[in-house]
């Protein structure tokens, strides 16, 4: 259905390349009749953590996209009932994504604050219960939880496929509810096919939980896994490889920080991708040397000391 012919108010508004609207910021108050209830899209700006963003957001058959709301409202979602002032569908309506809190956090409002409003939900997973302060949750397209994303600083046990681990930024599960992937809270030593590897990512993005450190195929096995420094890689007939992580500019300050190598496992062989390379080796006639970055200027700190290599 095309939505974006029906909207009222629209004073400021960009088009995709066919024409239809894409984004739009309205004046007026609509109400949309969507998979989750009737929603109401910001048209009125009342207070200093009032984000000045677009109201609405459209596919290309005008269908909606995205739905920033004029006040936190209740909506229904697999799960049950949560408060919502950001909400994201997919094309055919069902629910994507639903964040509880979406205030503008700048000078005249602070993380603090906005944290101080963030609430702690209960999750009963098929690996764990849970009670995490949450910053948003995604859906698969049948409505099957996706992932959580924690609000920033908050950090949970979890239980995992190769042991009890302390988790921040968030977690992805499979469609059947199986824990697809999760970041440490801390650098952690995990086995891998090609000996015991740090999982960590320096300069993690903390607004997502798919692309994490560590990550788990169906039946439990670990498939990849994010680390920085140097994997030295001995052949006795090709001779010695070195795959280093690359370096730039941290996301939230001018720290320089390794990015992280991201070592996939298959079908006996590793593949190491260091953000514009990949590298593919055989398990099986090769030698292979992890050496971690211990120079963790660039580690952000979680505030946990307990296993933590900076603390040792």
């Amino acid at each position: 259905m095309d939505e974006a012919r029906n909207i009222k108010g629209v004073v400021n508004r960009t088009f995709h390349a066919n024409g239809v609207m894409d984004e739009c910021t309205v004046n007026e108050r609509n109400v949309l009749h969507t998979s989750v209830g009737a929603l109401i899209p910001r048209y009125e700006y009342t207070d200093v953590r009032t984000k000045n963003l677009k109201s609405l957001s459209f596919y290309e058959d005008g269908s909606i996209h995205g739905v920033s709301l004029n006040e936190q409202t209740a909506i229904d979602t697999p799960l049950g009932e949560f408060p919502a002032e950001l909400v994201t569908f997919y094309p055919d309506g069902a629910l994507n994504s639903v964040f509880p809190l979406n205030g503008q956090m700048g000078f005249g409002w602070s993380e603090k604050e906005e944290g101080e409003l963030a609430k702690s939900y209960d999750f009963a997973l098929p690996f764990g219960d849970m009670s995490v302060k949450l910053n948003g949750m995604r859906f698969y397209p049948d409505g099957k939880l996706k992932s959580l994303m924690f609000w920033p600083g908050e950090t949970i046990p979890l239980k995992t496929p190769v042991g009890d681990f302390s988790a921040r930024i968030g977690i992805r599960l499979f469609d059947d509810g199986a824990l697809e992937s999760f970041e440490p809270s801390a650098p952690i030593m995990l086995d891998t096919p090609i000996g015991q590897v740090r999982a960590y990512d320096v300069d993690a993005i903390g607004v997502t939980a798919d692309s994490n450190s560590v990550h788990f195929g169906h039946e439990g096995d670990l498939v990849q896994i994010k680390t920085s420094g140097d994997v030295i890689v001995q052949n006795e007939t090709t001779g010695r490889t070195t795959v280093s992580s690359r370096t730039r500019i941290g996301l939230t300050d001018d720290t320089l920080v390794k990015l992280p190598l991201t070592l996939s496992f298959e079908e006996g062989q590793v593949t190491i991708d260091d953000g514009k390379e990949t590298f593919t080796f055989p398990i099986e006639g090769n030698r292979f040397l992890t050496l971690s970055d211990l120079d963790l200027s660039g580690f952000r700190c979680s505030g946990e000391c307990d296993g933590c290599p900076g603390c040792e």
